[in-house]
């Protein structure tokens, strides 16, 4: 990640203007006539949404926001229920909150939209940063950051393009070969696109790349402008529909969501049900785990935090249901390690990590750090909350194997049949197919206490151990972690380790004889070495039939930072199946790669 320099604006009443560009972000005439005729009619949305399972726009400059505002509009009009939007729009300069939103008050566009775009409107830092409208449907995808290099790290397909910005004799940087390649990789045959310039040097680029121009009359006071189609490339392949995703744990049952949102049909399997295992952490943190020098890691963090946000926001979690149970984490250094890697965090520029963390202390002897995003979760609760809203057969799945018709799934009522597979099993299970990797098991037990601390507000403390409020004057501490994976359940003597790891936090734990306990849970994780999931195509599949992708896919091995990376993971993984643009750069998508332990040392360490 990268800081980015923000637009530089100067306004002619509510008209925007680029100082660096010299150059208006919209017409001085009907500015949303101009995006109707240059962008969405060119396009011929309308009728296409109309016909949609699932769209995806791709766009060169997304300014102010007004071609997605006016786009987001045509879709609620002509889409039909259960279809799925994605928005991807580059733009290297954001603008600053306050100007986009007085630019897109000034064009009428709703409040509703305005405050959903700014409530998740990102840090200006390369990279993708995604904004959900789960009511409609629809997610936008912010790609930060010069559009060739930026777009290269895309993956998945556009439909249909917008092709914006400022004129090219402006902003060369963005009507050029190298952009106009990065949208031929990602468009496939009948992808359409729509551009409000005619300029020669443009018209031959886009035609080298493989695009069918033809030059039609402009809008307003400008001659001409172009439309075209990708004749190149393959047509859309048929996606899989009918999705079994094996274990309901939070990967599990993220992935569901993220496949039900696009339309698809999951069915999930789990003996267990929703958050019968290690899920069903009665007081789990969602904390980004920051490092000063794994920019890549830091990356994963904010594009997980974000991501997560998301789903609970979109999923009706709200203050008052008792699943959240803090909000912040704050984290002292109180171990050697902890207090260099903190050290060194408090050192840096809060900026570059989205402001994911704010200096409480900066002393070499304690240095704190505090996460303001970050969240104390009933896990358990919340993964019934999910559970209950989706298709869950409480069985155990044997087998799965790959056919010419699909993969077949054995959960002892007869073989089914599906489209695909996702495998999120947890820490023990079964392998279910050939080739399925095997993650290290990992215990944790955690305990309960009924002890007031004067010292813990409404947010979680970290450090050596952690300590979070529950309810009814209650408090959980943990956590254990035993490798030796057959010593199961909870023991008296795990009680006792935790109470003494956490005197730090209050006075009244100095003794841990004098501490009532009320209660204890314990858990096994699934961890591979370098504590990052195995998500993606399960390696070493054949491709069988008519099958555009793999059959069987991985979502396993979260350990404890199931909450930071399962939301991000389901959504990559349900875009990956549905041919969509990715919520992750392959850079960062690689870190997950089922195949990352292949050549060796892990990507990333």
């Amino acid at each position: 990640m990268t800081p980015l320099s923000p637009a530089h604006l100067q306004w002619d009443g509510d008209q925007p203007r680029a100082v660096d560009y010299e150059d208006l972000y919209f017409s001085t005439r009907d500015p949303g006539g101009e995006v109707h005729t240059v962008f969405i009619g060119a396009n011929r949305l309308p009728r296409r949404f109309a016909d949609a399972r699932r769209f995806a726009i791709g766009e060169t400059g997304f300014g102010t926001g007004l071609n997605f505002c006016l786009t987001l509009e045509t879709w609620r009009k002509h889409a039909p229920p259960g279809a799925f939007l994605s928005y991807l729009s580059a733009e290297a300069h954001p603008l600053a909150p306050a100007d986009l939103s007085r630019a897109l008050r000034a064009q009428g566009i709703a409040d509703g939209d305005i405050g959903t775009i700014l409530a998740q409107y990102p840090p200006p830092l390369s990279g993708l940063h995604r904004i959900h409208f789960p009511t409609d449907r629809v997610v936008l995808t912010l790609v930060y950051g010069d559009a060739a290099p930026a777009l290269a790290r895309v993956q998945g397909r556009v439909d249909a393009w917008f092709l914006d910005g400022f004129a090219p004799s402006r902003n060369p940087a963005l009507w050029n070969l190298a952009v106009f390649r990065q949208l031929a990789r990602l468009s496939g045959q009948g992808t359409t696109m729509g551009t409000f310039t005619a300029a020669g040097q443009v018209r031959r680029d886009l035609t080298e790349v493989g695009f069918a121009l033809q030059r039609v009359p402009g809008f307003a006071d400008k001659r001409e402008r172009l439309i075209g189609v990708f004749a190149q490339g393959q047509p859309p392949a048929a996606g899989p529909e009918r999705v079994a995703v094996i274990g309901a744990g939070i990967a599990g049952l993220s992935t569901a969501c993220a496949l039900r949102a696009r339309g698809l049909s999951p069915t999930l399997f789990d003996a267990h049900g929703a958050g019968g295992r290690a899920s069903g952490n009665p007081a789990a943190l969602l904390t980004p785990h920051l490092s000063a020098g794994d920019t890549l890691r830091n990356a994963l963090a904010l594009s997980g935090m974000r991501a997560t946000l998301a789903l609970l926001r979109t999923t009706g979690v709200h203050s008052g249901d008792r699943i959240v149970l803090a909000r912040g984490v704050e984290h002292r250094g109180i171990t050697r390690h902890a207090a260099r890697r903190l050290t060194y965090l408090a050192d840096s520029d809060p900026g570059l990590t989205g402001g994911l963390f704010q200096v409480r202390s900066a002393g070499p002897d304690l240095p704190v750090i505090f996460y303001p995003g970050a969240l104390g979760i009933d896990l358990g609760q919340y993964c019934r909350h999910l559970g209950a809203k989706l298709a869950l057969r409480e069985r155990q799945v044997r087998t799965v194997q790959s056919t010419a018709d699909g993969v077949t799934v054995d959960a002892g009522e007869g073989l089914e049949t599906f489209d695909a597979v996702v495998i999120a099993t947890g820490a023990g299970e079964r392998t279910l197919a050939a080739g399925q990797p095997r993650p290290s098991i990992v215990g944790g037990q955690m305990t309960r206490i009924r002890t007031p601390l004067a010292a813990l507000g409404d947010f979680a403390l970290t450090g050596k151990g952690y300590c979070l409020p529950e309810r009814d004057g209650q408090h959980w501490l943990g956590a254990t972690y035993r490798r030796d994976a057959g010593s199961t359940g909870v023991r008296h003597a795990d009680n006792g380790e935790n109470l003494s790891a956490l005197r730090w936090v209050d006075p009244a734990l100095e003794d841990p004889a004098s501490v009532e306990v009320t209660g204890a849970w314990y858990g096994q994780r699934a961890v591979f070495p370098d504590r990052l999931p195995m998500l993606g195509a399960m390696p070493g599949q054949t491709m069988t039939g008519d099958a555009p992708l793999p059959r069987i896919f991985l979502n396993l091995g979260y350990g404890s930072r199931g909450l930071l990376y399962a939301a991000l993971g389901a959504q990559w993984l349900a875009d990956r199946l549905s041919g969509l643009p990715e919520p992750l750069p392959d850079t960062l998508a690689q870190l997950f790669s089922p195949t990352r332990f292949d050549a060796g040392k892990p990507r990333g360490q």
